[in-house]
Parts: structure tokens; C-alpha cells; sequence
């Protein structure tokens, strides 16, 4: 589950590469994903990203994920729910609707899980909250945004595994990232890539924290 266009990639890209590289079926479901053929007046960060709209913005971006997940070997799907920065009212049971498909269908669900900083990705988690749930649950830890907190001492707890994944796998996440070209200079890494993904595999990968499975 990615609330943005880029958060899954971002945060798990190399495990997602280790998965379909091991013959498994990755679906990256995005919930914010905006409307292609909305005309509204771009939001704040979609205008500083060179989109006049809506609709511009949410066509670009799609085309980005689309290219990253097919160098990580996932499936991208796409909600058209407007993210934070639109200011739209949301139905959480509306979200799920839409969100229940790819759940039942899953083995495993993989949802934002730390440090949970930006508003949509707190919203998205808090959708699993207290749900009957007949799939694993696995949280995340968030990039670019652990990465943001380092110098805050900020870490997971002692709970949290490391995905063991190839260094092909960090490769492909690498070039993954680099798709998102219209984000990286909105989050401070145009040049600065290598930077986290080796900050990342120092502490040992990407973060995951398994909180619930049900099918054992």
C-alpha cells in the first residue's frame, strides 16, 4: 500500500526487486494517486513540481511509477483519490471499498509503518487499525522520510527486521527512484540517491515489522 506515487518504491524497492525476482506476484496499490482528468488548480506541491493541474500532475506521476515498478518487476494500481495538499473530505470506509480487492487477494500486505511524519501516510495506516484481517500485515519504515529523521536519534524499535536482499536488488531500486524525476528535487535528493540508499544498507535494508499474520 502506497499513499503517494512513489512511497513503495521509495521504501521497498529492493524488496519488492527480491520478491518478483523470486517469482512472486508484487501489486503496488496506490491510494492517492489523484485524477487524470481532473482540471483543478494544481496544490501547492504539485505546482512547485511544474504541473498547472490536477490532472497534469496525477498523468505525469502515474507515468513515473509506472516506470519504476517495471524496473522492480511490480504491478502498479492506481486510486484516484486527491492526496493531503487537495484538501478533500475522505470516507474512510469509501477508501477501503476500492482498497478491499487487493487485500483479499493478497498474501501479504504491506503497509506505512514508521515514522509516519507525513499526514496521508498516518491516514493510509490508520485504515488497518482494528480490521479483521485475513492476510499478513507487515509495516514499513518510510523513505525518504527515516532518512529525514536520522539526525533525531529516530529508529525503529528493536522489533523491526531488516529485509536480506541482493545488491542487484539495491541496483534496480537505485534506477527505480531516478524515475520519480519529478519528485527528487521536492525532497531534497536530486544528487543525493546514492546517499540514502547507502545510508540504507548500512543500517541493514530496508525496515519491516510483521504486527499481525493470520494465515500462518
Amino acid at each position: 500500500m502506497s499513499p503517494h506515487l512513489d512511497d513503495a518504491v521509495f521504501s521497498l524497492g529492493a524488496t519488492i526487486s527480491n520478491a518478483s525476482r523470486s517469482g512472486s506476484k508484487v501489486e503496488v496499490v496506490t491510494v492517492f494517486a489523484a485524477d487524470p482528468g481532473s482540471t483543478r488548480t494544481a496544490s501547492g506541491w504539485d505546482r512547485r513540481a511544474g504541473f498547472a493541474t490536477e490532472g497534469e500532475a496525477a498523468a505525469a506521476r502515474r507515468d513515473e511509477d509506472r516506470e519504476a515498478c517495471r524496473l522492480v518487476g511490480a504491478m502498479p494500481t492506481w486510486l484516484s483519490f486527491a492526496p493531503g495538499s487537495y484538501g478533500d473530505s475522505r470516507d474512510p470506509d469509501r477508501v477501503w471499498s476500492k482498497l478491499a480487492p487487493a487485500v483479499t487477494r493478497a498474501h501479504s500486505v504491506f503497509v506505512p509503518g514508521f515514522p509516519l511524519t507525513n499526514e496521508d501516510h498516518s491516514w493510509v495506516a490508520g485504515l488497518f487499525v482494528d480490521r479483521e484481517l485475513s492476510v499478513e500485515l507487515v509495516r514499513y519504515s518510510e523513505q525518504p522520510y527515516r532518512y529525514g529523521v536520522r539526525t533525531e536519534g529516530r529508529r525503529p524499535g528493536r522489533e523491526w527486521e531488516r529485509s536480506r536482499v541482493a545488491i542487484a536488488d539495491y541496483w534496480r531500486k537505485r534506477r527505480a527512484v531516478q524515475a520519480y524525476r519529478s519528485q527528487l528535487p521536492l525532497l531534497g535528493l536530486t544528487g543525493n540517491v546514492n546517499r540514502l540508499l547507502v545510508y540504507e544498507l548500512l543500517h541493514g535494508g530496508e525496515a519491516l515489522f510483521r504486527s499481525r499474520s493470520e494465515r500462518g
